[in-house]
């Protein structure tokens, strides 16, 4: 893969939504990829390629999976622009699910009107953070099917001004901090305000899973269970995350080849899933994972192979526990995984 021109592609597209990626597994092709951007082709390794050749078939792909274009393997990955978690209110419960976002790094922008509000949610770690009335900070957020709204704000007034707004843009997630009666009496509110009904019904209210919170950690970890809950349901893989990108452009800016290992399929019981990737750097650090234990060990093993020329850049390798076949290693640690690994190099051109 041309790492360099792919990123600038994937970096340029900063108001897509949908993404799909299908890299070529197998034959005399093995590598050859394509990104497909709200159906457009975004970038491709090359003018022309089986996956040029079916484009058609590639934009049908609803889900992530191994599929066969003629006789040859391809595997097509559909992700998102990756999730993003805005925060409406400053208060303990918003400054408690900030921290919580950010070990499970996402990306939080915070709305306060109060500035020393503001200035608490930035020293809880928010990304950025909009000090001003909800409904002006509102308008510079477009929302879009990866991003999740709380509105945790510290009043009923302040709610409705929010959900307003928030219910008319795209967005994966929607939950409001209240009880019960107050949930009840905001939809409506919002319904005899002229909102969409479909979309009022999917307002998560009282927000977060039902697991009895009474703290404002509590109710944080409440609410950061219910989005990981809906986000891991989603058809979507989690794509080029932070993590991984970072340390690609790393690789990028100091000429550096690197290995990125993608999950194409798995059997059984796996701890990640589908499209998961870990980026295998030159001294053996890794970002990102595939799932750790022996299986990510070999996988690791293979690339610093790969990285010191003595295997193929390319592999589609097939990982389980070692044992005499796959059924025992099933049986033996529930599962078995194909990866796709491939040399990026330092320079502008894949090995």
């Amino acid at each position: 893969m041309e790492h360099r021109t792919f990123l600038d592609a994937l970096d340029a597209q900063k108001d897509a939504q949908d993404f799909l990626l299908a890299t070529v597994l197998e034959g005399q092709q093995q590598g050859a990829a394509l990104l497909l951007c709200d159906g457009q082709v975004a970038w491709t390794s090359a003018p022309e390629t089986l996956l040029t050749q079916n484009l058609s078939a590639l934009k049908k792909c609803t889900t992530s999976g191994v599929l066969t274009l003629g006789d040859t393997r391809v595997f097509a990955e559909r992700f998102g622009a990756g999730a993003r978690l805005v925060i409406c209110g400053g208060g303990h419960v918003a400054a408690a699910a900030v921290r919580l976002a950010k070990l499970l790094d996402l990306p939080v922008t915070g709305l306060e009107d109060r500035p020393e509000y503001a200035d608490a949610l930035r020293e809880t770690g928010a990304d950025r953070v909009l000090c001003a009335p909800f409904e002006t900070s509102l308008a510079q957020i477009p929302g879009s099917t990866e991003t999740y709204f709380c509105v945790l704000t510290r009043a009923h007034a302040y709610d409705i001004t929010c959900l307003k707004q928030i219910l008319q843009k795209p967005a994966a997630y929607v939950g409001m901090m209240g009880s019960r009666g107050r949930s009840e009496l905001v939809r409506r509110q919002l319904a005899e305000a002229g909102l969409d009904p479909a979309r009022v019904a999917r307002l998560h209210a009282p927000i977060g899973l039902a697991i009895g919170a009474k703290t404002a950690q509590e109710i944080a970890l409440s609410i950061l269970a219910q989005i990981v809950e809906i986000k891991s349901h989603r058809q979507l893989t989690e794509g080029f995350t932070p993590e991984i990108r970072a340390a690609w452009a790393q690789c990028r800016q100091e000429q550096t080849d690197a290995v990125l290992a993608t999950i194409v399929s798995r059997h059984g019981s796996m701890p990640r899933e589908v499209g998961t990737k870990m980026l295998i750097l030159p001294d053996g650090s890794t970002a990102g994972s595939v799932g750790g234990g022996i299986m990510e060990y070999r996988a690791r093993q293979l690339a610093e192979k790969m990285l010191a020329g003595t295997e193929a850049p390319q592999q589609l390798a097939s990982f389980a526990t070692g044992l005499e076949d796959d059924e025992k290693a099933l049986a033996a640690c529930g599962g078995s995984m194909e990866l796709f690994l491939q040399v990026l190099a330092g320079g502008t051109e894949a090995k």
